[in-house]
């Protein structure tokens, strides 16, 4: 079906790679599923389009970097951040038993989470 031209452009959007299991031992889900990804991009069809996201870890972008023409990484954009930090500010901030809390333990919380959140 791929192969068929005639169809017109394929996109293939796969969400949240790094949400698939990834166990030791055995192939994985997350191995197999980026199988079956490397295989299809490597067909090198020019009418099917690939979408895939991820949070950046090892395996993935070892299969995946390779076989990249465009790469995005929202981890490192500043906009992706400051909305992280607007959103915990506003969460700690309104929340009605945080909103109780010392103003020196809100600005902890917000910072650590800020800093943990890892683009996330």
């Amino acid at each position: 079906m791929l192969r068929l031209q005639e169809q017109g452009a394929i996109y293939v959007i796969v969400d949240g790679l790094d949400e698939c299991p990834n166990s030791s031992g055995l192939t994985s889900p997350r191995a197999e599923a980026l199988g079956i990804v490397q295989k299809l991009i490597e067909l090198r069809l020019p009418h099917v389009h690939f979408c895939i996201t991820s949070r950046p870890e090892i395996d993935i972008r070892y299969v995946l970097e390779p076989l990249t023409n465009h790469n995005v990484c929202l981890h490192d954009e500043i906009g992706q951040q400051q909305d992280i930090i607007t959103y915990i500010n506003s969460v700690v901030r309104s929340h009605p038993n945080m909103r109780r809390w010392r103003e020196d333990d809100k600005k902890l919380v917000i910072d650590t989470l800020t800093k943990q959140a890892g683009g996330m």
